[in-house]
């Protein structure tokens, strides 16, 4: 092939210009190869998916860069500062949709280092929750819990609106509303409120034991922060009294979980057994 202005690419043969196809192509096989390699040798090693995972992609792009600067410099002979140089102001139209690109990789990296998730984690994206499969460089892949994969820009989780990290929370609350009617026995209504609470293993503090050693570590650490309870018993089911009129009476239930992917669950179950309670006890809905 013909030098192209003296300039830009040197004189390259026709041989020289499949060598360039040849070494691109091997490029990136083989650090999509490599890419392989290091997370099957490293996975049953190391506890942290994302350890691993980030050491495959430093391999897979540092094999890109060498050999396309092989490809383009040592090749082609490509003549980057002159290309700059001759498209001036051009250039720099052209470099604008790369800005993007450049920000969620500069959020990847923070992401990195901040750590506020980690692969498997459970969190909350625009209101419906997900669990973090995969932080990429310039993404981060995530399966909502209905199925859907979501692939979020990282710049969304430093700029845009607080992360809510589930899987760090350990526990979560949660706050029902329930009425009855004013001429219904409201000290038994709030006693089977609590019962059923209590009755449900999936409600503090009836959880697993490796569930309970990991919330009491948390108790232990922060004992003057006065947000955090000193003992997990006091994350009992509380019922308080919200309002009370002529027409009924409101009540409130709080109680806590540990999984937040069984929050629409446990509720339901909690729902039904109230339902017959109530029923027993002769209990009326306001």
């Amino acid at each position: 092939m013909a030098e192209i202005n003296g300039t830009f690419i040197g004189n390259v043969s026709f041989q020289n210009f499949l060598l360039f196809i040849f070494v691109v192509i091997i490029t990136f096989i083989l650090g999509g190869l490599l890419n392989f390699m290091v997370i099957r040798s490293l996975k049953n090693k190391i506890e942290y998916p994302f350890v691993y995972k980030s050491l495959s992609k430093i391999v897979m792009y540092g094999v890109y860069a060498i050999g396309l600067y092989v490809a383009f410099g040592k090749i082609l002979h490509f003549n980057i500062p002159a290309v700059l140089a001759a498209i001036g102001v051009l250039g720099v139209a052209m470099l604008l949709p790369l800005v993007p690109i450049l920000q969620n990789i500069a959020a990847g990296i923070v992401l990195s280092l901040e750590r506020p998730f980690k692969e498997e984690d459970i969190i909350e994206v625009n209101g419906a929750l997900c669990k973090v499969k995969d932080i990429m460089l310039r993404k981060t892949r995530l399966r909502a819990l209905d199925g859907k994969i979501m692939i979020v820009p990282n710049l969304l989780f430093v700029t845009s609106t607080p992360i809510i990290n589930y899987t760090k929370g350990e526990f979560i609350k949660v706050a029902l509303n329930i009425d009855i009617t004013p001429d219904s026995n409201k000290d038994m209504a709030i006693e089977t409120i609590k019962n059923i609470c209590t009755e449900n293993h999936n409600i503090l503090p009836n959880i697993p034991e490796k569930k309970i050693n990991r919330i009491t570590q948390i108790f232990e650490i922060p004992r003057n922060f006065f947000t955090i309870p000193k003992n997990i018993k006091a994350l009992a089911p509380q019922v308080l009294i919200k309002n009370v009129s002529k027409e009924k009476i409101s009540l409130e239930v709080w109680f806590w979980i540990w999984d937040i992917t069984m929050k629409e669950k446990i509720t339901s179950s909690f729902y039904q057994k109230l339902i017959e309670e109530f029923g027993k006890e002769k209990i009326n809905f306001g």
